[in-house]
């Protein structure tokens, strides 16, 4: 595909055709538009299904311009789905870049990178148990601490800190049993939200 020309028919495209979803903080305009492109790539076959190409329109406010000069930048994303233009764009910005995040977490804060053997099933027992481990420290972020500013976007070590490693006191009484923490009410208050959230059955609660 001939980059150059995907350029040139980005700029062909009508200024009322480009459509504003989104403002960013510095006044920067994302815009979407369908942009008519045949790129002729030498590999396509006979009953190849045409890809739809969404362009991307990054236009400044007035008077202002990119660090090139330019007060508008294009690019265009390939694809074969049905979304709308917006739509498609802020879930391909979600997903970018994403998955060097997993692979550091996983890697570096779950000992995922470290195997334990030279056994390839014990090796891959642990890596699951690394991957498990992420998902569920996933969870927690994106459902128990989606509110809150500390930790909605923390990393493993903060989460240990925070939620993981905190020290409590267990105690029973007359069939009552007590747990008290060592930690900051903010911190129970976390640990309240998750329990929630995440409850844990027991026999005890069985018969509420």
């Amino acid at each position: 595909m001939n980059s150059q020309e995907l350029q040139k028919a980005l700029r062909r495209v009508g200024a009322s055709d480009w459509k504003t979803w989104a403002t960013e903080s510095d006044g920067t305009q994302r815009q979407w538009a369908e942009v008519a492109f045949v790129p002729g790539e030498a590999s396509e076959k006979k009953n190849t299904q045409p890809l739809r190409y969404v362009g991307l329109r990054l236009l400044k406010p007035k008077g202002e311009s990119f660090a090139d000069g330019k007060d508008r930048h294009y690019h265009a994303v390939i694809t074969n789905l049905d979304l709308r233009g917006d739509k498609l764009l802020d879930w391909h910005r979600e997903k970018a870049g994403t998955i060097e995040h997993v692979h550091d977490a996983v890697k570096n804060h779950l000992a995922g990178g470290h195997v334990p053997s030279q056994k390839f099933g014990a090796d891959a027992a642990w890596f699951k148990l690394a991957l498990l481990s992420y998902n569920l420290a996933s969870a927690l972020t994106g459902l128990a601490c989606a509110e809150d500013e500390l930790l909605r976007d923390a990393e493993l070590k903060r989460l240990r800190f925070h939620l993981i490693h905190v020290a409590g006191r267990l105690s029973r009484s007359q069939c009552t049993m007590r747990l008290r923490f060592l930690a900051p009410s903010e911190t129970v208050a976390r640990i309240r939200k998750i329990w929630e959230i995440f409850p844990l059955p027991t026999q005890a609660t069985a018969f509420k």
